[in-house]
């Protein structure tokens, strides 16, 4: 308890956990507004099917990351981390002001600008959130707890975006939503001034033009070292495997659960929130220790745990049932609890990679580091969603789930060979 006080009374990681939470939600608060827009109230992309535009929205938000993260990295390290967060927050005001002059004259085409300026603008704040708390904690124990409230406070962040953008969208309360992004936008600036000082860590790098080239080298210059390498691969397949299972649980819940669209909302809240409470329950019982072992666990975990919720729900229901329904069945009930340990499991996988990506990654580059990482991210996130379109033109929705349990069945084995050592 007195790590945690000590922590969380600190100058140097509180400002900073609460830019990030705030940064987070901003995010996913814009992306969901829009995504309603599209959906739910006749907004397409060039007159494309709302199907098309919501997923060309998305490929927009996540194509910064894809061509950007190499230069974000070089950046964060070359300069000082606390100065260019100030520059950031700064550029997100004037997205907001876009955005809010998108979405008052409900045009798709400055709506999608906005959107990639976001993703821009996060793509930049990605490799700075993780690289600075090594500069600013020292001790192993301290930064390993300070991970997993990142980490939970990052879910909540996004689960509390994703329903604020939603629900005040589909009430067509623009004012509402264009006042929430602005609080956060400009209360996350006012505290990035009170977060302490930091100086540049890296030396001057060169920059390609070649987006591709850039990229290329700086994941062969990080990837040098094994381990970082095999903890990069491990954290893309984290998010590869999440974006499976957010992507197909609206369908798997209305069709295989027998929920409505609010049961499915709930068990995204219920999923989210157990990432974040493994990861943080995660950091606290490695008390300092980078153990390998958790990675092996939550990936087992996520399997078990997910067979036992494919067998629970092999047969189709004919209808829905209302949330009230769904949550007073012992039905509903166990349905929340195997979604809460999936996540929970992946909790514990998620924050011990990046513990240890933290811990082996040179300081002077450890931006560089988490950019390819996010690089990485991306490719397995693109991959998977291609992989499952193409799977579900030939087998069930229920049966993409078999084949993933499998799929990270394989992977845990991959990682136990390859990258298992009892400690760091």
């Amino acid at each position: 308890m007195q790590v945690e006080n000590s922590l969380l009374d600190t100058r140097k990681f509180l400002p900073l956990f609460s830019v990030q939470f705030l940064n987070a939600m901003s995010d996913h608060m814009l992306k969901n507004a829009i995504l309603v827009m599209i959906t739910y109230q006749g907004l397409t992309l060039g007159g494309l099917s709302p199907e098309l535009s919501v997923n060309i929205s998305t490929l927009l938000f996540i194509l910064p990351f894809f061509l950007l993260s190499s230069y974000a990295g070089k950046i964060a390290d070359m300069y000082s981390k606390v100065k260019l967060i100030r520059y950031i927050k700064i550029c997100e005001i004037f997205i907001i002001l876009i955005a809010a002059t998108g979405i008052f004259s409900r045009s798709i085409e400055i709506l999608i600008f906005s959107l990639v300026a976001m993703g821009t603008h996060s793509t930049f704040f990605g490799p700075i959130k993780f690289s600075i708390l090594p500069q600013y904690i020292k001790e192993r124990k301290i930064l390993l707890l300070a991970n997993g409230y990142i980490e939970l406070g990052t879910f909540i962040a996004v689960l509390i975006g994703q329903t604020l953008g939603s629900w005040y969208m589909a009430n067509e309360e623009f004012e509402i939503i264009v006042g929430l992004m602005a609080f956060s936008t400009f209360s996350g600036l006012i505290l990035s001034y009170r977060m302490e000082k930091t100086m540049p860590v890296g030396s001057k790098e060169k920059f390609h033009w070649n987006l591709f080239k850039d990229t290329w080298l700086s994941y062969r210059k990080v990837t040098v070292n094994k381990k970082i390498r095999n903890n990069i691969h491990a954290i893309s397949w984290f998010w590869a495997m999440g974006i499976v299972y957010t992507t197909q649980l609206p369908l798997f819940t209305q069709i295989y659960m027998g929920g409505c669209a609010h049961v499915f909302s709930i068990l995204l809240a219920v999923f989210s929130i157990s990432i974040g409470l493994g990861s943080l329950t995660c950091a606290k019982i490695s008390d300092g220790k980078i153990v390998k072992q958790f990675v092996i666990l939550g990936a087992i975990g996520i399997a078990f745990f997910s067979i036992i919720l494919i067998g629970f729900n092999f047969h189709q229901h004919g209808h829905c049932l209302t949330l009230a329904e769904f949550s007073r069945s012992w039905h509903g009930v166990i349905n929340y609890l195997l979604i809460f340990m999936i996540g929970f499991s992946a909790g514990f996988y998620s924050v011990t990679c990046y513990n240890e990506l933290q811990v082996i990654s040179p300081i002077q580059m450890l931006s560089q580091v988490i950019g390819v990482n996010n690089v990485l991210n991306s490719c397995y996130m693109l991959f998977c969603s291609l992989i499952c379109i193409l799977l579900l033109f030939f087998i069930s929705l229920w049966w993409l789930f078999v084949v993933t349990i499998i799929s990270n069945l394989v992977f845990a084995l991959w990682y136990w060979r390859v990258n298992f050592e009892p400690s760091v």
